[in-house]
């Protein structure tokens, strides 16, 4: 049993596919089929089996190939941890950040990141903040910035650096605009247009239970500009992060409130594994993170 041997049953075991991980990898699908085979010979195991159109794991697959996966992210990090080491100058560094710190916190960092240090490659992606912490564990990305509420874990650093609250988004001629302050009765009846899932939308859940309160949910939405855009046109009242509307609210588009009874207890916030040595290239753009808050 070999790297490379894990790393075709891992694709594999994923796409269910011999020609599929050929094509990843560059190579022949009679080369990928000896290795599946050689890899079964040396552990004298079956690990999968073909039951009528499609490809099922036995017990022994599943498991080896969830050791699989741990061994080559973590044989790929290493690889980067080392290449970091090797030359402060150049690298590259993985990063995960939910929505809200994408687009509105981050920019200005990267743009002064990348011109002062343009042979540092980053690496951004923008999912949920769960799935951020997710990748993060499972040693995909190396770093992430996300919102979060409450968030604890104990293979984590966690390290708030800036408060996100959010605000009820009112269109701009609606009654509730003018008021000083906003009640919980002067929500029920009011239609809501919603994000569909994510950090936001558990805070805003855990709200609702917390005041036993039931919203009137018009529209559900998976995108922030969208349930902006239907706020701007009358189509209901919202709930997002304040950054996500500043603008907006500027330019005289939309009105902001307070949430009613809402805690606010909710940050922007820098995560990393405990077990994540602090290399120079990720000690280099956490420097900037802080410089350009």
């Amino acid at each position: 049993m070999n790297l490379q041997q894990l790393d075709i049953f891992h694709r594999f075991s994923k796409s269910r596919s011999v020609t599929r991980v050929a094509k990843e990898l560059g190579l022949k699908q009679p080369t990928i089929t000896f290795h599946l085979k050689k890899l079964e010979s040396d552990l004298g195991v079956k690990l999968y089996e073909r039951v009528r159109d499609s490809i099922q794991l036995t017990a022994a697959g599943v498991t080896l190939n969830n050791y699989a996966g741990e061994i080559i992210s973590l044989f790929n990090e290493t690889e980067r941890v080392m290449r970091d080491y090797q030359s402060s100058a150049r690298g590259e560094l993985f990063l995960g950040a939910s929505h809200i710190p994408a687009n509105y916190l981050l920019p200005p960092v990267f743009s002064v990141f990348t011109n002062e240090k343009p042979n540092i490659q980053l690496n951004v992606q923008v999912a949920s903040t769960p799935t951020i912490i997710d990748l993060i564990k499972e040693k995909q990305l190396d770093i992430g910035i996300v919102s979060e509420q409450m968030l604890e874990d104990q293979a984590l650093e966690i390290r708030r650096l800036v408060a996100d609250d959010l605000a009820l988004v009112i269109p701009f001629s609606h009654p509730l605009g003018k008021k000083d302050e906003i009640g919980l009765d002067d929500l029920v009846s009011e239609p809501f247009i919603l994000h569909r899932s994510g950090s936001t939308r558990e805070v805003i859940n855990r709200w609702l239970k917390e005041k036993d309160l039931q919203l009137s949910i018009k529209m559900e939405l998976t995108n922030i500009e969208a349930i902006r855009r239907m706020v701007m046109l009358n189509s209901g009242l919202s709930i997002l992060s304040k950054r996500a509307v500043e603008e907006e609210a500027t330019a005289g588009r939309v009105k902001t409130a307070e949430v009613p009874e809402l805690e606010k207890n909710r940050y922007i916030t820098l995560i990393y594994r405990k077990d994540r040595p602090i290399t120079p290239v990720l000690q280099r753009f956490i420097t900037e993170l802080y410089k350009n808050l």
